[in-house]
């Protein structure tokens, strides 16, 4: 009788660590946490049908950020329409654990912004995927993605983007 009581006991235990490992916030999508920027950037522009993009130089980053990218990032990847006729980007960063995440994701922002009010009268009919672009965190990675369809690259990148 004491031999079923520990047996039932233990059954109880498996089944609640099997109901709550099916609780728990898990998804399909790869973690950020072993990817680099290049691996990131790769699979928002595999999610939508982007114009064809080519690599931006590093200096860019700098330029239009207006960052010490050597100090302040690890990684980066910018991509950019190779024909600079629409808005269409990927900007991905990697900060540094000593640098100002804040700091440089409103740096992000402020690009963001100027690219807005840069399109607004150049090319009005690229606004919407502008204006659908949002500049996203998730744990040291910092992006903004300018895209034909956000939800799809949003819908790619997976949980833990905000």
């Amino acid at each position: 009788m004491e031999n079923m009581k520990k047996m039932l006991v233990a059954l109880m235990a498996l089944m609640l660590c099997l109901v709550l490992a099916g609780c728990s916030d898990s998804d399909d999508t790869a973690s950020t946490e072993n990817l680099t920027c290049a691996q990131i950037a790769e699979i928002a522009e595999k999610a939508a049908d982007f114009m064809p993009l080519t690599e931006a130089p590093d200096k860019y980053i700098e330029k239009y950020l207006l960052i010490d990218a050597e100090a302040e990032l690890d990684d980066w990847d910018l991509r950019r329409d190779a024909s600079r006729a629409t808005p269409e980007m990927i900007l991905v960063l990697k900060v540094k654990p000593e640098a100002d995440q804040a700091f440089i994701k409103q740096a992000v922002q402020d690009f963001h912004d100027d690219q807005i009010m840069a399109y607004r009268d150049y090319q009005p009919e690229q606004m919407p995927k502008l204006e659908s672009a949002k500049v996203l965190e998730n744990g040291p990675f910092i992006a903004l993605i300018v895209s034909p369809d956000a939800t799809k690259v949003n819908a790619a990148l997976g949980k833990g983007w905000k």
